[in-house]
Parts: structure tokens; sequence; C-alpha cells
């Protein structure tokens, strides 16, 4: 069966975007036409598949006319559209430990996307993984994912987060335009997708902060992982180990050790998910050697020195193949489209 097919989306948001359409007066049986969603799925609190999901937003998009509507539904996401996993949200203790928890368990409520969260240069970022990059409406479903995490922490700590940003990998959309002033600081063209902040944030309290509630959703969610088949995101786990400190990449039976599995066992279950142990290990390089061009106090020679690269060439030949362009054409285009602040200015 193809992948697409797997109960992987939470009905939670399918509810979300049809109590928001229905107050457009866009009737609900227009919007669920030909998407397979029956009310038990949507009544019970049961999960759409990748297929389904897609098929929801693209009648939304449509009826709606806004092929931004992954923007909007990120908005008008609130914490108790994640379901227990809000709950379990709203209980920790710091934004630190939400944004962990939310990477950690973010499995239940969309499995066709992971995070990982990495900390570097006074900067905390939650990298955002597509598993299912050939299905249908990946950018909508991206965007509403984005959008929705970037909103957590200013919905957690009840403040504003001036500093938060979003990155996507491709080129600005037209549609953007009529979202700029109400989204986060937006950069595209970037080769990465994540959601940026300064690491300071992350000791921001939470106000509604309940260690009791915190340990009984966890216990909850690990309850629930078993009973939908599901498994920690390996692919965030792996990508927490890269790179090592001294700007080294760590081998397979080094990682599989930390894992505590064979690497036998990784490379069939990286093999399960269409993937093998290089292309992490390239993808990893890749996003430290796209962070380092942005860094334009760094030459191209330091930065092919930093990540192992015998020399400029080879790292620009690298990087025109990641890119299509030279470091040189990539760091041109700064500053990246900060589009609030354009606006501000």
């Amino acid at each position: 069966m193809n992948d697409w097919y797997r109960a992987d989306v939470s009905a939670e948001y399918a509810v979300g975007l049809l109590q928001w359409l229905e107050q457009r007066r866009i009737p609900i049986e227009d919007v669920l036409v030909d998407t397979g969603i029956g009310p038990a799925q949507l009544e019970g609190n049961l999960r759409l598949t990748t297929q389904q999901d897609a098929a929801l937003l693209a009648n939304a998009i449509s009826l709606a006319g806004d092929p931004g509507m992954g923007f909007e539904l990120g908005l008008r996401a609130t914490l108790t559209w994640h379901g227990l996993l809000g709950l379990g949200l709203m209980s920790c203790a710091t934004l630190g430990q939400a944004l962990e928890l939310w990477a950690e368990y973010l499995d239940l409520r969309t499995a066709g996307f992971c995070l990982s969260v990495q900390k570097r240069d006074g900067r905390v970022e939650l990298h955002i993984q597509d598993l299912s990059p050939g299905a249908p409406m990946r950018r909508s479903a991206l965007e509403r994912l984005a959008t929705m995490t970037a909103c957590l922490g200013g919905q957690l700590t009840q403040q504003p987060l001036p500093e938060l940003e979003m990155w996507f990998t491709d080129d600005q959309p037209a549609y953007f335009a009529r979202y700029r002033h109400r989204l986060a600081q937006t950069r595209y063209g970037t080769g990465m997708c994540m959601v940026r902040m300064p690491d300071r944030y992350l000791d921001l309290p939470i106000p509604t902060a309940n260690a009791l509630v915190l340990r009984q959703v966890k216990a909850q969610c690990e309850s629930e992982r078993l009973k939908h088949g599901q498994n920690d995101c390996l692919i965030a786990r792996i990508k927490n180990l890269l790179p090592l400190e001294n700007g080294t990449y760590p081998g397979m039976e080094d990682v599989a050790q930390a894992l505590c599995m064979s690497s036998r066992t990784l490379k069939r279950k990286l093999r399960q998910l269409g993937l093998n142990f290089r292309q992490l290990i390239d993808d990893a390089r890749k996003n430290e050697v796209l962070r380092d061009v942005l860094n334009t106090a760094m030459t191209i020679d330091e930065i092919a020195e930093r990540r192992g690269y015998s020399d400029a060439a080879n790292l620009t030949r690298a990087f025109r193949r990641w890119t299509g362009e030279s470091p040189s054409q990539y760091r041109a285009k700064l500053p990246f489209r900060l589009e609030r602040a354009e606006m501000a200015a």
C-alpha cells in the first residue's frame, strides 16, 4: 500500500478547518467531496490518511479561493487543536521543554513530518523533515506545520516573540504577500525548512505549567503511540546526533550504538523509509554549509576547511549540486527577504 494511505494526520486539524470554513458559509459537504472522509473519522477523533488530508486541503483552497490556506490554518490553530499533546505543551515549565515535547510526539499529530531540535550560535532551530515528499499538497501541509510551530511560542508564553523566524527551502510564492503581516519573519530560498529563534526564548516560563499533568500526558502519549503503531521519529533522533562538536560526523556504528540498536537494524529501518545513512550525513553537511555561507564573516576557503572539503572548488561543486548556484551567488542574495522588517522600514 502507498504510504500516503496510512492513517497519519489527526482528524482534529480537519475539524478545525471545517469549522472555520463553515463560518465562511462554505458547506461542509462540499469540502468533503471526493476526500473519502466519513463522519466516524471526524466525530471519533480518529486519523486521516495523508491522501485524505491532501484532498481536504485541495478542496478548501479551491472553495475558499486561497492558495495560502496552510498559513491560515497554522495561524488559526489553537492549543486545543493539538489534543492531548496540546495539554502537555501547556503543562510544560518552559518554552524549551514544550518545544522538545512537540518534536518528540509530533508523530501522534502528523506522521508525515518530523522535527529535530538543534542549538547553534545562540539560536535554536526546529528543522522540519518531510517524510512523504512526493505526496500531493505538501507545500500547504508544510506551511501549516511550520506556522503552527512558530505560533506555539507566543501561545504558550502569552507574550510576543519578535525575533522568531520561519525559513523555507523554495522561493516566495505570490500568495505570501497577503499573509506577511500576520506571520513571523519569513525567509525564502534558504535551502532549509525550519523555525528559528534566539535560544534565550527557551527559558521563558509557561504560566499554565503543571508537572503532574505533564507526566500523565507523556504516559498517555506513549500509550497512544503503541496503539497507532507509531515510533518516535528515527530521522529526528539521528539528526540530533549530527554533527559532532569538532565538526566531524559519526559513522553508522557510532550512531547505531547511541540509538541502542545494531548497525544492521539501523540500516534496515532506514531502508524501510527509503533512505540510507550516507544521505542523512550529506543532508546534515549541506545544512551546516548553507548556514556557514550565510555568515559573511567566513570566507569560502574557511568554510571548506571547517566542513571537511579538500578545497573551495570541491565545496563549490557540492554547493552547485544542492542549490544550482555557487556559494558566492547564493550569498549575493543576502539579505534574505525578512518581510515584516522590510514593511516596518
